[in-house]
């Protein structure tokens, strides 16, 4: 069921991506975000230094009311899939915030936030 709505999230979260994003983007790779920094930095008048970050537990924090009011799809399927929670070591853990980890839709609902 995710791999279907990941097929028709994907689209409209390229629409809104930046152009210079390369993680979780569908044919798209570090090679690639590499060969755009070589591109930008040739550039006469270019900056001379690259940003390079991870934001700390950016999965695990999205607002779930945030993420059902903007990611273009089904509620009541999305609510089910951000609710369900995890398991580690045969203990269920509760999600009250986040997407879920490892779940195939997690990087096309992430990058719903953009825009």
């Amino acid at each position: 069921m995710q791999a279907l709505w990941k097929l028709a999230l994907e689209p409209v979260a390229e629409t809104l991506a930046d152009p210079n994003s390369y993680g979780f983007r569908p044919e798209r790779s570090t090679a690639d975000a590499i060969e755009q920094c070589f591109i930008t930095l040739a550039k006469r008048a270019s900056p001379e230094w690259i940003l390079e970050g991870d934001i700390r537990g950016c999965f695990d924090n999205f607002s779930h009311a945030w993420i059902l009011e903007h990611v273009p799809m089904d509620k009541a399927i999305l609510r089910r899939w951000l609710q369900a929670g995890f398991i580690d070591e045969g203990t269920l853990f509760e999600t009250s915030a986040g997407t879920p980890q490892g779940g195939i839709i997690a990087p096309a609902t992430i990058l719903q936030t953009r825009g």
